[in-house]
């Protein structure tokens, strides 16, 4: 298994087929900010409260947003997404992801150990969402994501 770490650092500097670097960039972009636009809904939609538990303060808003998901997705509460319970997520990034080329690939993309299930490390990884103590230099899309959820915040 990944530490949240190394795979965040793996995953960054694989290729998703068909999707270079600033389109990349710009679909993982896109899928975080439609991924937290759909938390907040979800947290101030009192019909829906139960499914949100209490986030941890020690995490960034990014890996509050995939916790989040991956819980809304992990139906059987199984520690990972299987190939029924991934359906809703191709859905999603079909429907609300930017570039439509770097959606095709990317369920694929973020199963490290071809294991046709996806963890919470290999999600976190795959949307670029890293622990604070990942090396710099591989963290660039991160970074970027960060400024861009402050943005948001501020």
């Amino acid at each position: 298994m990944f530490s949240t770490e190394l795979s965040g650092a793996v995953m960054l500097l694989k290729l998703i087929r068909g999707c270079p670097g600033v389109k990349k960039n710009e679909f993982l972009t896109s899928v975080l900010d439609a991924l937290s636009t759909d938390m907040v809904h979800a947290v101030s939609d009192p019909s829906s409260a139960s499914r949100i538990s209490e986030p941890d303060p020690n995490h960034t808003l990014e890996e509050r947003v995939v916790y989040w998901y991956f819980n809304q997705l992990d139906k059987n509460s199984s520690g990972d997404i299987g190939k029924k319970e991934i359906k809703p997520f191709k859905r999603f990034l079909r429907k609300k992801s930017k570039p439509k080329k770097c959606v095709k690939k990317f369920v694929e993309y973020c199963d490290v150990n071809n294991d046709k299930a996806l963890s919470v490390q290999e999600l976190m990884g795959c949307l670029g969402v890293t622990k604070e103590e990942a090396p710099k230099n591989v963290g660039e899309s991160t970074s970027s994501n960060k400024q861009h959820a402050l943005k948001k915040q501020g």
